[in-house]
């Protein structure tokens, strides 16, 4: 986002629910439409936005 200079402001006056925002701030999964979403909107790709980790517990 600040590589595209994008605030959550400007997200949330885009269509993206309050409370996925509270997600994507506390690095919570979301859901591929809200993923298809922050792409169309900040033009990117998917894999610009995510990255996989494997968890402690796997």
């Amino acid at each position: 986002m600040q590589e595209h200079q994008i605030s959550y402001y400007y997200l949330a006056n885009e269509g993206i629910d309050p409370q996925t925002l509270q997600r994507i701030r506390h690095d919570q999964p979301v859901t591929t439409t809200t993923l298809g979403k922050l792409c169309r909107i900040m033009r990117c790709k998917p894999e610009d936005l995510i990255c996989y980790q494997e968890s402690e517990e796997e």
